[in-house]
């Protein structure tokens, strides 16, 4: 199978129905929604294109297409076969903001009818076995169209190229990504709140981390990976902790740097998180694979004592103490203790996984709230020697929501995957298949583009 990163040239006229590519379908208005639609808006009225927004909310659907005569909104059921065949078959073009694991409901449909689809998600195992029979069908899958994946892909891309095109040899890659908030909305212990999927929130990191350090394999297992971290300077903004995102290994063939000695991407968060939500992941009130059973009778301290051992009628705090081989007024106790761990609240929802139940607290506790303001930060470090001399190139973004609803968040995923649809339907991307935004006519022209809207890093050059 061909690899998703280097996908095959379809040429013109080369037998696949050729539509009049102008209608355009938004499925998920959810928080990031609204930069995207806003800016198809400003383009449908310039292109004459028509934007369906749904939703299973036809409110949020309504509120977000608002009263344009070029939007319109529909209250939407992934999972119902034949309104999502009929509206498919109608579009051109889907953008998917859906969670992750939906993505792939609509890629048949998307093949059998020559629609192109966009997500701002990775690329899963299952969206990737579709590379070959989108290829066929004249299609585009453009995945990790977004912030992070998204712009740190074509950031990457960028600075690569240009370091390669003066003669460079790249030995080192590291880059950082983290949904933040603003230092003013810093009101909690853990310096977080949720700006963001709430659930891959709590389930980050799940699947483990690969990244090469001095031209050695590190893996890190989940029980460890946010014991894995390191110190990362922003330029005028300050330190933050990075931990292992995924696997960073492929990165070295997606971004042709294939005997590169150090590669790694980290997801970034205030100092002090990680050992807190380290925590939290040893005890076992991050796992989503079993349900507690009626776990709405349980209050927070009970659901808690279940995972610990008391001795000679200990505490469920001392328990936890001991098992997590902590003081009393340690700063990851101080954390665990804010969130209400030992209080005698009772647990809102039935038949929940501890990762549902925890997540339902963090949502209360961890609350975005109208009068804070978020912070996307990417920052990517490349060093590389060049004429006998080694340096390193830091390109930092730091970019702060304007407000509750105009969020970085929706304006660094939004922009991109709009910036994208634009390109696909002006016929600007060649490219076919299950494809990220590392082809040089995808990520020149976004930046670009990007830049425009004031979404462009500022470069640091060193001497090492």
């Amino acid at each position: 199978m061909q690899s998703y990163g280097h996908a095959f040239t379809l040429s013109q006229g080369g037998g696949y129905k050729n539509k009049q590519m102008n209608k355009i379908l938004v499925i998920g208005a959810g928080r990031t929604s609204i930069t995207l639609i806003s800016y198809l808006v400003k383009k449908a009225e310039e292109q004459n294109w028509q934007i369906t927004v749904a939703d299973q909310s036809l409110k949020l659907a309504q509120e977000k297409a608002g009263k344009h005569l070029k939007t319109r909104a529909i209250s939407f059921d992934v999972n119902s076969t034949e309104q999502r065949r009929k509206e498919l078959s109608k579009a051109d073009i889907v953008v998917s903001l859906l969670p992750p694991n939906l993505h792939i409901k609509f890629v048949e449909d998307c093949l059998e009818y020559k629609v192109h689809l966009l997500t701002a998600s990775y690329v899963s195992p299952e969206m990737r076995k579709y590379h070959e029979g989108a290829i066929k069908s004249g299609v585009i899958l453009l995945n990790e169209m977004g912030v992070d994946p998204g712009i740190d892909h074509m950031d990457a891309m960028r600075l690569i190229t240009k370091i390669k095109d003066k003669g460079g040899k790249i030995f080192s890659l590291k880059s950082y990504g983290g949904g933040l908030i603003t230092p003013e909305s810093d009101t909690n212990p853990w310096g977080y709140k949720i700006t963001w999927s709430p659930m891959n929130v709590v389930t980050a990191g799940m699947a483990s981390a690969r990244y090469v350090k001095e031209g050695k394999l590190k893996i890190v297992p989940y029980n460890r990976l946010f014991l894995d971290t390191e110190l990362v300077e922003v330029p005028g903004v300050g330190k933050y902790e990075s931990y292992p995102n995924r696997d960073s290994i492929k990165y070295r063939k997606i971004y042709h740097l294939h005997k590169i000695s150090n590669v790694y991407r980290g997801s970034l968060r205030k100092i002090g998180f990680c050992d807190a939500w380290h925590a939290l992941v040893k005890i076992g009130l991050t796992d989503n694979r079993y349900i507690i059973p009626e776990s709405q009778r349980f209050t927070y301290e009970q659901w808690l004592s279940i995972y610990l051992t008391k001795r000679n009628g200990t505490t469920t705090k001392e328990a936890m103490l001991e098992f997590l081989d902590i003081s009393p007024n340690s700063e990851v106790m101080k954390k665990l203790e804010w969130l209400g761990l030992l209080g005698d609240k009772k647990i809102r929802i039935k038949n929940a996984t501890p990762a549902e139940i925890l997540l339902d607290l963090l949502i209360q506790k961890w609350e975005f709230k109208k009068s804070d303001r978020d912070m996307v930060i990417l920052q990517t470090e490349i060093e590389y020697k060049i004429k006998n001399k080694k340096e390193k190139i830091i390109s930092s973004l730091v970019i702060k929501g304007e407000d509750y609803k105009h969020t970085a968040m929706a304006r660094t995923v939004g922009l991109p995957l709009g910036i994208g649809v634009n390109l696909i339907l002006n016929d600007k991307i060649k490219e076919r298949g299950v494809i990220i935004p590392v082809h040089r006519d995808i990520y020149r022209p976004a930046l670009k583009e990007l830049a425009e809207f004031g979404i462009e890093p500022t470069e640091i050059v060193t001497k090492i």
